[in-house]
């Protein structure tokens, strides 16, 4: 952070907007992961309040809790001490901008900090940090609470973590005894000792949980009552936070969380990595539509109903949108991401200060007062960007019951007219096809013994007729929501990208869904599923193999649900050629090749899942039976 000079911050805090001009940014620390798994594990188990002790669940309760209230709307010191070095990023320390930052009605400062180039001594057995570095991040907490705010002290892009937590895990566990025990005199209620920012690679899953035990046990043989902050694996995602295990007892914790989604939104005109090319291009909008807010509602009630159920309090670490992208998008963007988070009960700190993603703009030494009235004074109704029409009044084609099956055919369109889905056909039969697909290098397989679909379909046409006719007759079932429907139950286990999946390909062409205003449809089940529609798209990450699609999420229970996906919740899937693209569903709804129903998680991870689904009644409001070249019988 760079000396604010002749600033003078009133109350009223009205601030003249700068242009968007980009700065320097970190290279790692913006980057997370939408599409992660949820790990789970043997070795330790998620807290709750049966394996809590009464004393601890007061602890967390009353200390914790109370903090995470208190700790409000803050601010992260992005670029400064997480730096190899304090101003190699462009940004030093100053006292004057901590004050100004308190003035502006911010409750907390997130400080993120470098440890491993900063070590008088580092080997196998342990490490000593730099006396004066501790100096440097002493005096920044103190301006801190000085100012009245809470400080948050973490350890930022520790390489060695990451790569070689074993190796590395002597000397992370020494600089966190110093740490803690250069703290130990504070107060509890003014700082928090963070745990390691983002852990991924190969500190995961078990690797990780075990980390976080160890540390914990640690801080409190030094400092019992301090308040320790914890985030999941996968980059501190809304999805490891589901999968976070907390030791029982661990007492006063806070966990944390960061939402950069979509990264095509947030990240737009970003070159991190300095290659001189766009991470992804900029131009693209968020217009806060139904479905944009949807998205960021339902994952946040994840967290808060894992929060609830863990009785552990919950802090947005991270959030932002890069200083590429319009006005407009970054005010809708973070006021509702900040706002949702903040109804729920979580406290909050935007990424950053004064770099890429900034409130604030070194060079013209002025604040962006749209996003200090976004973060601080929110004020939009974003209910007038979130009507959709009433379905009832609207055309559709129904694919319902899966009411026969003979001579390799269904019907599934009693209503509207005959679609016939072929299970297995040739290219120019001109007729479409359920199918089911899956990971043949990873492990795909029944479960218990209830054997439900086997030998999993990956190219229908080089499989004989007996063969694929038994398998999809398993998914057919009579126990639909009112009458026949489909069912699949298997077990995900592997590394890499397992995945499972089934779809109807939609005739043998691409067709005009450009008027499709929703797509409803009954299930029920167990686990997250990706519902998708393939496009004519070629990805070069994969040859031409459907990965380009746009999809959302759905989230299983065991009830029957009825769900209903507006034309605006597609987005493009993680890390394609789409995403990076900022393409829309409109931009490609014209050349719709299939439907697919597919497992949502376990992207690049480990999995060890067991998925279930039933469905029912899919309907397509909006359109008509002609444009799926759909001709009825007479």
């Amino acid at each position: 952070m760079k000396k604010i000079i002749g600033i003078a911050l009133a109350s009223s805090l009205y601030f003249s907007a700068c242009s968007d001009s980009p700065s320097k940014t970190t290279d790692e620390e913006t980057l997370s992961s939408s599409s992660v798994s949820e790990i789970s594990s043997s070795e330790e188990v998620p807290l709750s309040s049966e394996e809590v002790s009464s004393s601890s669940q007061v602890e967390v309760k009353e200390i914790a809790a109370a903090l995470v209230k208190k700790m409000g709307v803050g601010i992260n010191l992005g670029n400064v001490f997480e730096a190899p070095d304090e101003g190699a990023w462009g940004e030093t320390f100053s006292a004057e901008g901590v004050k100004a930052l308190a003035d502006s009605g911010f409750t907390n400062i997130r400080i993120p900090v470098r440890w491993d180039t900063h070590l008088t001594d580092s080997s196998e057995t342990g490490c000593t940090v730099d006396p004066s570095w501790m100096a440097r991040i002493t005096y920044a907490v103190d301006e801190v609470i000085k100012n009245g705010m809470i400080a948050v002290v973490n350890s930022h892009h520790w390489a060695g973590m990451y790569s070689n937590p074993t190796g590395t895990k002597p000397c992370f566990l020494d600089v966190y005894k110093q740490l803690t025990t250069n703290f130990k005199g504070y107060s509890e209620d003014s700082l928090i000792i963070a745990l390691l920012n983002e852990p991924r690679s190969k500190l995961a899953g078990t690797g990780w949980y075990n980390l976080v035990a160890e540390t914990i046990e640690l801080i409190r043989g030094i400092s019992p009552e301090r308040v320790i902050m914890v985030g999941g694996d996968n980059w501190n995602s809304a999805a490891g936070l589901q999968s976070l295990k907390i030791p029982a007892g661990a007492g006063n914790i806070i966990a944390e969380f960061h939402y950069y989604e979509p990264m095509s939104v947030t990240h737009q005109g970003s070159d991190f990595d300095g290659d001189g090319e766009y991470d992804y291009p900029p131009n693209i909008s968020w217009k806060a539509t139904g479905a944009d807010q949807l998205t960021i509602t339902k994952l946040f009630d994840k967290v808060k109903a894992w929060s609830d159920a863990n009785k552990i309090p919950v802090y947005l670490g991270e959030f932002g949108v890069f200083s590429a992208a319009d006005s407009t998008t970054r005010t809708l963007w973070t006021e509702f991401v900040g706002t949702t988070a903040t109804k729920l009960g979580f406290a909050t700190a935007y990424w950053e200060y004064s770099s890429g993603f900034g409130v604030y703009d070194d060079a013209s030494d002025t604040w962006y007062s749209y996003l200090m009235d976004a973060l601080l004074r929110p004020s939009i109704d974003f209910s007038q960007y979130s009507s959709y029409p009433k379905l009832d009044t609207l055309s559709y084609v129904l694919f319902d019951d899966f009411d026969s099956y003979s001579d390799n055919y269904i019907n599934m369109n009693p209503v509207s007219g005959q679609l016939a889905l072929q299970e297995k056909g040739t290219l120019d039969s001109g007729k479409g096809y359920w199918y089911a697909y899956h990971d043949s290098i990873s492990r795909v397989f029944s479960y218990s013994g209830d054997t439900i679909i086997t030998n999993l379909l990956i190219n229908l046409l080089e499989l004989d007729t007996a063969t694929t006719k038994t398998n999809f007759d398993q998914m057919i079932i009579d126990d639909g929501y009112e009458g026949r429907g489909l069912y699949g139950k298997f077990h995900l286990k592997g590394d890499g990208y397992p995945f499972f999946g089934f779809g109807a390909s939609i005739h043998d062409g691409n067709y005009d869904f450009s008027k499709l205003v929703a797509l409803t449809f009954k299930a029920k089940g167990k686990g997250e599923f990706m519902v998708s529609f393939g496009m004519d798209y070629t990805d070069t990450c994969c040859g031409g193999k459907n990965w380009g699609k746009f999809q959302t999420p759905i989230e299983l229970t065991e009830d029957w649900k009825e769900y209903k996906l507006w034309f605006d919740q597609f987005v493009p899937t993680p890390y394609s050629d789409l995403e990076a693209e900022g393409a829309t569903w409109a931009e490609h709804n014209t050349a719709v090749k299939n439907l697919q129903f597919a497992n949502g998680q376990s992207y690049g991870e480990s999995v060890d899942d067991t998925l279930e689904i039933y469905l029912d009644d899919i309907r397509f409001y909006g359109m008509t039976d002609a444009d799926l070249g759909i001709t009825k019988e007479e």
